[in-house]
């Protein structure tokens, strides 16, 4: 992650730069904390008739085997019949974020996304292995890379008070990721490791935002529920709904700091693959899926003011579990970085 986070430093460096003459004796042109700290996403609208071009990614690291909220290790991995041992997985995603307002009170967005997964693994030297036509494998570092599912949907403002803003998100996420994943032996690769959800999922929330002078905050709450009871591999992950909270201060005229409390919970996996594939490790059995996550997240907004990168907007948020109770035996993240980059004009 190290030129990642280069980068973002020299274009944090760039905003700076562009921005060292605004003055703070009024309120900029550019709002930095006009858009919700970067882990939020369909956030706000946009003004009739105008554009926004925006790129996110995504970063999660995951460590650790937990039941539970408890740790555990490989001997209890044996005593619970697996062979397996996932010791470290890393995610990213990368999404477009494009944005047309076709009036004041209605913003249509579309995310296409990429998404690349690794996991490692490793022998515990027990457990039942090869049960449903998989072999059995040493200790091995799985990838998978490639399109994943695509949201497109529409932004409707309910309510409009001054500083006091609501809106509704109707999106539907459309089954455009792989979920035909398979290892080099043909078996299917861990449920989690697949590029997609493969269903039709519909992704509805409800998003409050306020401000008073430097200070403003937030609150949204979100779902994401398949439309079908299993895809084409045969299975189907569970429900998700999320709770999100936060609140920012400007600091500068480009630039304001934000903390924020998410709360997630999701189901297990429903189905089973319809192929050759391994029970050797607790990643490959459907109930080792979801549970319960609180998450605290501390970020900031940029936004230059003047010069070449004028409303130019960059986010990052460093996310950190505070608790998390999970189904079954699953890795868990150790943090997560969120960005967001983007235009509107």
């Amino acid at each position: 992650m190290k030129h990642f986070n280069l980068t973002l430093l020299a274009v944090a460096a760039g905003f700076a730069t562009q921005s060292a003459f605004a003055h703070d004796n009024k309120a900029p042109f550019y709002l930095p904390e006009g858009h919700a700290p970067a882990g939020v996403m369909a956030d706000h609208l946009h003004a009739k008739g105008e554009w926004m071009f925006g790129y996110r990614a995504v970063r999660d690291e995951y460590s650790g085997v937990y039941r539970g909220s408890d740790e555990v290790g490989a001997t209890d991995l044996v005593a619970a019949g697996y062979s397996m041992m996932p010791t470290g997985m890393t995610m990213e995603m990368h999404m477009l974020d494009i944005m047309y307002a076709v009036s004041d009170d209605l913003t249509l967005m579309l995310m296409p996304q990429v998404m690349s997964m690794e996991m490692d693994m490793a022998m515990t030297g027990g457990g039942h292995g090869d049960m449903h036509g998989g072999h059995e494998m040493g200790s091995h570092r799985g990838r998978v890379s490639g399109t994943g599912d695509t949201v497109v949907g529409g932004l409707f403002r309910l309510a409009d008070a001054g500083a006091q803003r609501l809106h509704a998100t109707l999106a539907v996420s459309a089954p455009t990721g792989s979920v035909n994943e398979k290892n080099a032996d043909g078996t299917f690769v861990h449920y989690g490791m697949q590029l997609g959800t493969g269903t039709w999922d519909l992704m509805p929330s409800l998003t409050y935002t306020s401000a008073l002078d430097r200070l403003s905050w937030g609150a949204q709450l979100s779902a994401r529920l398949p439309m079908e009871s299993e895809n084409d591999s045969g299975f189907v992950f569970g429900e998700r709904y999320g709770a999100s909270a936060w609140g920012a201060y400007r600091v500068a005229d480009w630039l304001s700091l934000s903390a924020r409390l998410q709360y997630s919970k999701e189901g297990d996996i429903d189905g089973h693959y319809t192929g050759p594939h391994n029970h050797s490790s607790p990643a490959d059995l459907q109930g080792n899926y979801g549970g319960e996550m609180l998450d605290l997240g501390l970020g900031f907004n940029l936004v230059a003011q003047g010069g070449a990168l004028a409303g130019i907007r960059l986010g990052l948020e460093w996310v950190e579990d505070i608790s998390a109770h999970y189904n079954g035996y699953q890795l868990a993240r150790e943090d997560g970085v969120n960005m967001s980059l983007s235009y509107a004009f």
